[in-house]
């Protein structure tokens, strides 16, 4: 038990020492994977980067911290009927701001098992999203 506090204690400690955060993550049955659900589980601690107060949680993290998702959809477009099932973004931004990193940023690559040239557009379409936000 004490190697998995250990281990759980070092997440917490690069979450709360970095500057950018970004997260490559695809969206599984309109979700997180539950990989990057126990990472956020290990980083999402009261009295660490939240704190429980009079008017309810606070946020703990410098609200100056930029974080990226770049998730990968292979069916799923914002446009379509499935879209109010998506639950990916909407939950990372919402855990990542309840902890204070509001400069939540997003980088679709969407559609792409709808064939090679639909594939290379949105990757074409993401790379240029990633050069503008490094710029």
């Amino acid at each position: 038990m004490g190697a998995d506090l250990a281990k759980g204690g070092a997440y917490l400690e690069e979450v709360v020492a970095a500057d950018i955060i970004v997260i490559g993550a695809p969206m599984y049955n309109f979700s997180i994977p539950s990989q990057l659900k126990a990472w956020i589980d290990r980083v999402v601690v009261a009295g660490k980067t939240f704190r429980y107060g009079a008017n309810g949680a606070k946020a703990c993290c410098r609200k100056t911290r930029r974080f990226s998702s770049l998730p990968p959809r292979k069916r799923l477009r914002a446009s379509s009927p499935a879209a109010a099932l998506e639950h990916h973004e909407s939950y990372l931004t919402g855990v990542l701001s309840f902890i204070g990193l509001t400069d939540v940023r997003i980088v679709r690559a969407e559609g792409l098992a709808f064939g090679a040239e639909a594939k290379e557009a949105a990757m074409s379409r993401a790379r240029e999203n990633i050069a503008a936000m490094a710029a």
